[in-house]
């Protein structure tokens, strides 16, 4: 059975840690990360800032952020897409997935981050955890406990492929499903590199699997 793990970790060296440094008062909401180049991943975020202006000053000034695009905002909060830069950042990333890991949630406000994730076992944890001790990250580990979630999503039978979550997720992230919507299914097509109809034949595939799993008895 897989371990879920909650805890707090701080440090300039991690993505957006100067930023939430910068900026106390911040509340950064990290959404998702996936990489075509897992040492320079891409992050969606949603942040809420009172001064946006300080805000992209903060972003622009951080070491640890290749490039950032505003891709929608409403009611005082704005959606970011975000490149982790190849310098001046600790690899996160590249290390929970390499133990394993799954990002289940992750928000960072003063100064710090405060992150869920599941690991196959106490041995893949340990690894992560021991890796961003050594890079100097400070760590208040909250909670380890065995993750019964992924045994009662088999037993109820979800079968999305891995391209139509990812269709899924990635629009999500994006605002396609939002009203308005705030990006078109061309961007979402770009993002995975292929057609139109390819992604628009994935998305709807994908939610038909989705009611039938979770909403038609």
């Amino acid at each position: 059975m897989s371990l879920l793990a909650a805890f707090e970790a701080s440090s300039s060296g991690l993505l957006l840690g100067p930023t939430l440094e910068a900026l106390p008062s911040i509340d950064i909401e990290l959404e998702r990360q996936y990489a075509l180049d897992p040492d320079r991943p891409i992050a969606f975020c949603r942040v809420r800032c009172r001064d946006r202006d300080g805000l992209d000053r903060a972003l622009a000034a951080d070491g640890t952020i290749a490039e950032f695009e505003r891709i929608g905002s409403a009611d005082g909060e704005s959606r970011y897409r975000l490149q982790r830069s190849e310098t001046d950042v600790i690899g996160a990333y590249r290390a929970w997935v390499d133990a394993g890991g799954e990002l289940l949630d992750c928000r960072g406000s003063d100064g710090r981050w405060e992150v869920e994730m599941r690991f196959p076992d106490r041995d893949s944890f340990g690894r992560y955890h021991e890796f961003l001790a050594n890079e100097g990250v400070s760590l208040e580990l909250q909670r380890l406990a065995a993750d019964d979630r992924q045994h009662r999503d088999r037993d109820r039978g979800s079968t999305l492929t891995d391209a139509q979550r990812e269709a899924l997720a990635l629009a999500y992230e994006y605002g396609f499903f939002e009203v308005p919507r705030e990006t078109e299914l061309s961007e979402i097509a770009a993002q995975l590199g292929i057609s139109n109809q390819a992604v628009s034949e994935r998305l709807r595939r994908g939610q038909a699997q989705l009611i039938a799993d979770r909403v038609v008895e």
